[in-house]
């Protein structure tokens, strides 16, 4: 499992859960508990698996940049 998480004390996250997925989760903190933390959006990597952990990175924070545009709002 990798994570992006812009700073520590961020309530919003990037995870991939690693092996041979394709898919990058945008998770929230939510319910009662800090600790918890919820699905948002799934985005399906494109091109495939990146080729290497800059590429994963790079994918990660475009994702995360993305979400931050308000396209989740309700």
């Amino acid at each position: 499992m990798i994570i992006y998480q812009p700073h520590i004390s961020s309530t919003d996250r990037i995870i991939w859960y690693g092996g041979e997925s394709t898919q990058l989760h945008y998770q929230e903190q939510g319910g009662n508990h800090q600790s918890t933390w919820v699905d948002r959006s799934v985005h399906t990597l494109g091109g495939g698996m990146p080729t290497g952990m800059s590429e994963m990175h790079a994918e990660m924070v475009d994702y995360y940049n993305y979400c931050q545009t308000g396209v989740l709002d309700d």
